[in-house]
């Protein structure tokens, strides 16, 4: 069978999205053969053994402490005096790191060191995430691209034949960065042991990791991502980091970065185990793996051969104090409150392994931050006290990777049973809507918006729970979750496409037995004259006299493509052709008549591959706007929540259209607005969301207001009906089942069979039981109101319902008379008591309404009714 023609261009369309999307957009890369994986493993050996060769001070670019002395450069890449770095800046870049840490725990001798006794009140393990604010400083020397030789400094690598600018480059003044510290509690660790000789705080040094997002908010450039390795420095609090490119060995000359010689000889020793391990390794795999395991691309482990330059960074973290009394730990044991140690140790090991400890408050991890960029000459500072007032900025908040944990599964667990909480609304619904009437007011687009809603959910959580560890199962859950509301929402959506497509086809039918009438009433052709008789060829008996004119062959009879020919049949009646159309008896359209085009069936299956593509264009989108600018990203996540959050719009004009009141439930369009509008407010309201994203109370705002006005819409068109208010030209022509009834003029019918008058027929048992019901004790008052309405111009009339056999009591406007209501709210409202059928017979709005949720026929004659 072959392919239909938009199954094949949603399928090209979907393959170049993904081309798009998926191709790498760093330059052109070649392919890494092993042999210059190697030559690269011999140039990290080389350089490994230069860091265990060289002590403190070999490293020496402006030295201070002796003038007379040259300065000194190491033969690492980037190191040397000849690549040209701004290396004058590194005693800066120092001062302003003992300046932090002076600023978080001074020194005990109260001198300019950096160093001071060891310190356990911060967190030993520094495995979290935190995000803040930062602001940029200018380096002493200015460097631009132009001015360094790439190919001097790297030979070994393809770089760009033509200038172009080096990319993390921050050139604004401000922006905010998000750090995630990876400190491997099995990881490689070095502890100074010297008998006798007391412990400082570089006795003890781990190895760690940090992905780093910054985002110029100043240019609104896009963010970038990159990865640092360094050493953390448990005891003082302070963490080395630096990135390892082509052109920079930084993990290989960091040691020498470090202020003071304690912090040296520990970071040294510390990277020889590390490094001389990783290498080791590679070396065994220089075959299969040939990525770099320093690299500071984030997006692959595999960094191309032919680069793109980019500015390289050396970053200091200051952890900052814990507050350990709100934890409530130190008040269990006084032993605790002498020993901070085991306070912090305690804390650590039961956010590692829950054991019930009863913890009040666990302390935000918090960090200080200056950053320097060697080749490109700037600083970066976090923003916060001294320098920066609290209201500014509290340097680089967050919270520890379990906490973060915790935080994500609570979150996945509460949207799972948000989700939960949707399909019981929704099976509470399909209760109420389960036939063709009720089910053909729902608003396809509405039913819509929610499956695409959940389907992206499903997507995503599926994508997620591939790779989740310690989230898999809460990711299960919401996976599970938005997938039962996906295949129900889908189920749903069918049906309602079948009402739908039959009501489209409905009216397809009565365009074209318009254009059939059209075309009858215009003038017609006449028949071409009989051919003339044939005459018998040789040899041939010649025809009898009473044989008839020759006839032609039969024609094939024509049957429709769906099957139903009693529809056929009826159509071609209705139109005054003949019952069943032949390849030799279909009428000619007179001249000048255009001709109709077929009408397009769209089954469900492509609308559910339109769906897909939709969907699979907003993940592909959205996954690119993460590295978009501030503003650019804010405006795209704010329209998408304003879309999503128009659910009900496609509902308030498809009532428009039907002229039909309400087509849910109240309980669940207003359960299904809170229940889709609290994940927006957990990310527009929280500061401490798992995102990390900034709050905006004010784009909140927007959006309940506007989910708010689309219900208020929804109740005016419930009490006072679809098209109040609406002009008579933006809506088809409709049945209006609550007309001013009117003696000259009810729907240019007269009044509904059964109205009985009071005044007419005063003996009739009807009215005199209406009396009694009206009236009741308070007779005088009825009395009083019956003159008052007939001084206006109305009285009442009364009838039997005939399908609860209760008084129905309605208002007529005697003939020539104006309505007193004038078609106002008051009018509207007292004209919700009745409705009355095209066949003219009146019925309560209640009784007709359940009756009409099953059946679109009168009760009485069984009149095929419109729809409500």
């Amino acid at each position: 069978m072959p392919q239909s023609p938009d199954r094949g261009r949603t399928l090209l369309v979907l393959f170049i999205l993904i081309w798009v999307f998926l191709a790498p957009d760093n330059g052109p890369a070649l392919i890494s053969a092993p042999s210059l994986a190697t030559a690269r493993l011999a140039r990290q050996r080389q350089a490994l053994a230069v860091l265990n060769s060289t002590s403190w001070g070999d490293f020496a670019p402006r030295p201070v402490e002796n003038p007379e002395h040259a300065p000194r450069f190491l033969n690492l890449t980037g190191f040397r005096k000849t690549d040209g770095y701004a290396w004058q800046d590194l005693d800066r870049f120092k001062d302003r790191c003992r300046e932090w840490s002076r600023n978080v725990f001074p020194s005990p001798a109260g001198d300019d060191q950096w160093e001071h006794s060891p310190i356990q009140t911060t967190w030993q393990n520094a495995t979290g995430t935190v995000y803040g604010e930062w602001a940029r400083r200018p380096g002493a020397a200015v460097k631009q691209a132009v001015g360094f030789n790439l190919s001097d400094i790297a030979p070994a690598v393809s770089w760009p034949e033509k200038h172009v600018e080096w990319a993390r480059n921050t050139t604004g003044d401000h922006g905010t960065i998000m750090l995630r510290l990876i400190e491997e509690d099995v990881g490689v660790e070095y502890e100074e042991k010297k008998p006798g000789i007391a412990l400082h705080s570089a006795s003890v040094a781990r190895e760690v990791s940090a992905l780093v997002t910054i985002q110029d908010k100043a240019n609104q450039a896009s963010s970038w991502n990159m990865r640092l390795f360094g050493v953390h420095w448990p005891s003082q609090g302070s963490i080395l980091l630096t990135t390892t490119s082509e052109k920079f060995a930084g993990i290989f000359g960091l040691p020498h970065l470090a202020p003071d010689r304690e912090f040296f000889e520990s970071s040294q020793r510390l990277l020889n185990q590390t490094l001389d391990k990783a290498l080791r390794k590679k070396e065994r795999t220089r075959f299969t793996d040939t990525s770099n395991p320093w690299s500071s691309v984030v997006e692959g482990s595999d960094e191309p051969w032919a680069l793109a330059p980019h500015c390289e960074y050396v970053m200091y973290l200051q952890l900052q104090p814990l507050d350990l009394r709100q934890t409530g730990l130190d008040s269990l044991d006084d032993g605790l409150a002498k020993r901070p140690t085991a306070v912090v140790d305690s804390l650590e090991n039961e956010l590692r392994h829950p054991t019930g400890a009863p913890i009040k408050v666990i302390p935000e991890l918090r960090m200080s931050l200056v950053a320097w960029s060697p080749d490109c000459g700037f600083y970066l500072e976090s923003k916060g006290p001294p320098h920066y007032h609290p209201a500014d900025g509290q340097h680089l908040v967050g919270m520890k990777e379990e906490v973060f944990i915790y935080r994500a599964k609570v979150w996945m667990l509460a949207f799972a049973a948000l989700l939960m909480a949707q399909i019981w609304l929704l099976k509470a619904q399909l209760k109420e809507t389960n036939t063709p009437s009720t089910i053909g007011r729902v608003s396809f687009y509405t039913a819509g918006m929610m499956l695409l809603a959940d389907g992206l959910v499903f997507a995503g959580a599926s994508a997620w729970s591939l790779s989740a560890t310690s989230t898999f199962l809460p990711c299960l859950a919401v996976t599970f979750a938005a997938f039962m509301s996906m295949v129900i929402e889908g189920s749903f959506l069918s049906e309602v496409y079948k009402i739908l497509e039959q009501e489209r086809r409905n009216q397809e039918r009565g365009r074209e037995r318009q254009h059939n009438a059209n075309a009858s009433n215009a003038p017609r052709v006449p028949p071409p004259p009989p051919p003339p008789p044939v005459e018998p060829r040789d040899g041939t008996l010649p025809r009898p006299v009473t044989a008839g004119p020759p006839r032609a062959a039969s024609p094939p009879i024509i049957i429709p493509s769906d099957q139903d020919i009693d529809a056929e049949i009826a159509e071609n009646l209705a139109a005054g052709a003949a019952a069943i159309p032949t390849a030799g008896a279909l009428p000619a359209a007179p001249a000048g008549t255009p001709a109709r085009p077929q009408a397009r069936v769209t089954t469900f299956a492509s609308i559910s591959a339109r769906f897909v593509l939709l969907g699979v264009m907003i993940l592909f989108l959205t996954a690119a706007a993460a590295s978009w600018p501030a503003t650019i990203r804010s405006a795209y996540i704010n329209m998408l929540a304003f879309l999503y959050l128009s659910l009900w719009l496609p509902q308030i004009w498809r009532n428009v259209q039907r002229n039909s009141r309400r087509a849910f439930a109240w309980r669940f369009m207003i359960g299904q607005s809170v229940l889709r509008l609290m994940p927006f407010a957990y990310f527009y309201l929280r500061e401490d969301n798992i995102l990390f994203a900034e709050p905006d109370w004010r784009a909140f705002a927007v959006l309940a207001s506007w989910l708010w006005i689309q219900l208020w819409v929804l109740a005016l068109q419930d009490i006072l009906g679809p098209r109040f208010g609406i002009p008579r030209s933006w809506a088809p022509e409709a049945w209006e089942y609550h007309p001013v009834l009117r003696e000259d003029n009810v729907e240019a019918g007269g009044l509904p069979i059964g109205l009985v008058g009071t005044s007419s027929n005063p003996t009739s048992p009807v009215a005199g039981r209406m009396r009694s019901w009206s009236m009741g004790s308070g007779g005088g008052e009825a009395r009083e109101r019956e003159k008052v309405r007939e001084k206006r111009g109305t009285y009442l009339r009364s009838m039997d319902c005939a399908i609860c056999k209760e008084i129905l009591e309605v208002p007529v406007v005697r003939a020539g008379a104006e309505d007193p209501s004038g078609g106002g709210v008051a009018g509207v409202l007292a004209r919700r008591a009745y409705m009355v059928t095209p066949c003219r017979h009146i019925y309560h709005t209640k009784c007709l309404e359940g009756w009409l949720r099953h059946r679109l026929v009168c009760p009485i004659c069984r009149e095929e009714l419109p729809p409500l």
